[in-house]
């Protein structure tokens, strides 16, 4: 089923997806660590947005886990460098921070500046495969114009940091391969 408007696309097999980086977007690695996304119960492929997930946000660890790796790629309890910004930006900027459970989200100028870091640093990432640091940059670009858009209406809006993240083309792209079913489990 895909209903657009929730950004959500159901399909059964089984569970896909992996950690972004120099692998191929749908590989598996062989082994489970802190920041591997959370599992999708066996059985059905999932896929929705970043905006959709942070809707369905519920104050428990493992929704926001499953949130926060579509938006950052990395557990929000890790070490890593996104996790430190986000803490500076929200101490910072404390009227924009929704608490979610034991976690945040970020709104409006703080999530622009968590989310713009974030896309710049994996744009620059050497580490990376040249395709996936074309993929970052265009993403920073087009968070760049969603936020000047959205603050240059006569009312400013401010966006949260899953509206920012949201990307149409993998929205699209994941609900057009998941209905043709060219996601499939690794037997």
């Amino acid at each position: 089923m895909i209903r657009s408007r929730d950004s959500v696309c159901d399909i059964q097999p089984e569970t896909f997806g992996d950690k972004l980086g120099a692998m191929s977007l749908f590989s598996r690695k062989p082994s489970k660590t802190a920041s591997d996304p959370p599992s999708v119960p066996a059985g059905r492929l999932v896929f929705a947005s970043t905006a959709a997930l942070e809707r369905a946000l519920d104050g428990t660890d493992e929704t926001f886990a499953r949130y926060y790796f579509a938006v950052y790629h990395c557990s929000p309890t890790e070490a890593a460098g996104i996790n430190e910004r986000r803490e500076q930006l929200r101490d910072q900027y404390p009227e924009k921070a929704a608490e979610v459970g034991r976690f945040f989200v970020l709104w409006g100028e703080p999530a622009y500046l968590a989310l713009s870091a974030y896309y710049l640093a994996l744009a620059g990432a050497e580490t990376l495969s040249q395709e996936y640091r074309d993929y970052a940059e265009r993403r920073r670009l087009d968070i760049d114009r969603k936020h000047l858009a959205s603050q240059s209406l006569p009312q400013p809006v401010d966006l949260s940091e899953g509206q920012l993240s949201a990307d149409p083309d993998l929205e699209f792209f994941a609900s057009v391969a998941l209905l043709n079913g060219q996601i499939v489990p690794r037997p």
